[in-house]
């Protein structure tokens, strides 16, 4: 007997076995136990979901000699023939090889016709977006009002191709990408039940390259058994697809965090000897990341289910929540990219050198690195002078760490001082600080205001109590902030920076206009200077 594939021979024969569409099949079986029919449906999504599944099971429940059910028995003729798929009143269609309008007409011939055996006849299309146009206009009237003996189901994983006068006549069902995690889940029930071994990081690594689809899913894992000899190791399988073991994730990580540029390229070179899949490698970087961005919110929970507990500690203590969501938007932004770039490991290269050279932190790189030996490797560390954004270089103050806790705040200048200078605002809350100004202070009591039309983004409690306790460490005391809405007498320190960068763009425009062809464009065409267009060289010092 020849071998059946998993994805064959684990189709779900009835609703009750379908997998991650409930909305679908909620649907169908109240509408066959109630006999409430219409006379078309249409499956939509991406591929591997079941699409074809579903209309199969559908037909098969029309059929049934045990009479209209959301249970067929899978026992009669009739169920028997459509899993078989020899049903004679059953016509399944490829609309890919059958687009022609003498195709369509030639099938519609026959719809007036009752069924040879079954209670309906059933014309099922696969990719009916693939009919021609023509082919779509011959179908529309039979499609609108057929025999009372005729159902149309129809497949695609294109439905924005179709008639808006053909999706006018249908119920459209739309099914979902399935979650990884339901993948999973019957990866192991059916693995279980053929009798392999495998290991659960495995399974899930095979649940994530499926990218929502099931039968994706089993022809990967088809492939993996043939490949280990019937027991999936995690290793195996990542280097069966090309994938990234979790040690390269973590070094390249680690490497990120401590701005280590050349130990991240050493890292790619060794991924390109091994000829690991970029892309694939750029989708565990963003997972990794994913993880540790919930990590920071819901430790307990991330932990419970990562096999990697201790990596996942120690990068979560390294890297703080605003440098995770901006690695994730690097890497989200440069997978869009990727395919741009000259070669794959060129895009891959500068994604994560990208990482670095935006940094959101000025802090000297960490004292050693841990290669995929495991060496560690001292390195030196790395100082950088923090610059507020938007101030020129000339007027921004540089203070040591050390010197922070003497810092005084008793007056506006102190203030911007502070916000200009402090390498612990960082992200939101130095966004913050530079759009509040300072009102007074009494003893241990700090008073800010806000601007009136400050949105509540801006206005979050979090961000408060955040800055006070960065106040209370750099002044060495405990403070209690008070922020409030209302008309500013001091500047803060956006506006402080927006008043230079105008009085700088004014004195440019000066000067423009001293020059010769300006001179001549303001007399003979009336021309005149346009300040947004005005770029300064600080505007790129960021």
């Amino acid at each position: 007997m020849s071998y059946l594939v998993l994805a064959r021979k684990w189709r779900p024969q009835n609703f009750e076995e379908v997998i991650g569409q409930d909305h679908v099949v909620r649907t169908l079986s109240h509408a066959l136990n109630n006999e409430r029919l219409h006379h078309a449906y249409l499956f939509t999504g991406t591929r591997g979901v079941g699409k074809t599944t579903i209309a199969r099971i559908l037909a098969k429940a029309l059929n049934c000699e045990q009479g209209i059910s959301s249970k067929p028995c899978n026992q009669c003729d009739a169920c028997a023939q459509v899993d078989l798929g020899g049903y004679i009143d059953l016509i399944e269609v490829d609309a890919a090889s059958k687009t022609k309008v003498e195709d369509t007409r030639a099938l519609l011939d026959n719809v007036p016709y009752q069924p040879s055996v079954g209670r309906y006849k059933i014309y099922l299309f696969d990719e009916i977006h693939m009919l021609s146009g023509h082919s779509f206009n011959a179908f529309l009237k039979t499609l609108e009002e057929p025999p009372g003996h005729v159902k149309f189901l129809m497949a695609t994983t294109d439905p924005q191709k179709l008639p808006v006068t053909v999706l006018s006549r249908c119920i459209q069902f739309n099914l979902r990408a399935m979650d990884t995690e339901e993948i999973s889940e019957q990866l192991v029930k059916i693995l279980t039940e053929e009798g392999v071994d495998y290991e659960s990081d495995a399974i899930n690594a095979i649940a994530r390259l499926a990218y929502g689809s099931m039968r994706d899913a089993l022809s990967i894992v088809d492939q993996a058994i043939s490949y280990t000899q019937g027991n999936l190791q995690e290793l195996a399988v990542r280097e069966m697809l090309g994938m990234l073991s979790r040690d390269y994730i973590y070094a390249i990580l680690l490497a990120v965090a401590r701005q280590q540029a050349d130990e991240v390229l050493k890292i790619i070179a060794n991924m390109f000897e091994r000829s690991i899949n970029l892309e694939s490698a750029l989708d565990d970087l963003l997972l990794r990341l994913h993880e540790l961005g919930l990590h920071k919110v819901a430790a307990g929970l991330v932990e419970s289910r990562s096999d990697n507990v201790d990596q996942l500690k120690e990068l979560s203590s390294i890297l703080s929540a605003e440098e995770i969501q901006l690695y994730y938007q690097i890497g989200l932004l440069g997978k869009r990219d990727l395919e741009l770039a000259p070669t794959p490991r060129i895009g891959f290269e500068m994604i994560l050198l990208r990482m670095i050279a935006f940094h959101p932190d000025s802090r000297p790189a960490l004292g050693t690195t841990t290669d995929l030996s495991g060496k560690t490797n001292q390195t030196k560390p790395v100082n950088k002078p923090a610059v507020a954004p938007g101030i020129p270089a000339q007027p921004a103050k540089t203070a040591p760490e050390s010197s922070i806790p003497t810092r005084d705040i008793s007056n506006s200048e102190d203030w911007l001082a502070f916000v200009q200078t402090s390498s612990a605002l960082k992200g939101i809350v130095k966004n913050f600080a530079s759009k509040v100004s300072f009102e007074s202070r009494d003893g241990n009591k700090i008073s800010l205001v806000a601007p009136v039309d400050a949105g509540p983004s801006l206005m979050r409690p979090e961000n408060e109590t955040q800055l006070e306790k960065i106040l209370s460490d750099s002044i060495g005391q405990n403070i209690e902030l008070r922020v409030t809405k209302g008309k500013v007498e001091n500047p803060s320190l956006q506006e402080r920076s927006a008043q230079a960068r105008n009085e700088s763009v004014n004195e440019t425009i000066k000067q423009i206009e001293q020059e010769e062809i300006p001179k001549i464009l303001q007399t003979d065409f009336g021309a005149i200077p346009d300040a947004d267009s005005v770029r300064l060289p600080s505007d790129n010092s960021d």
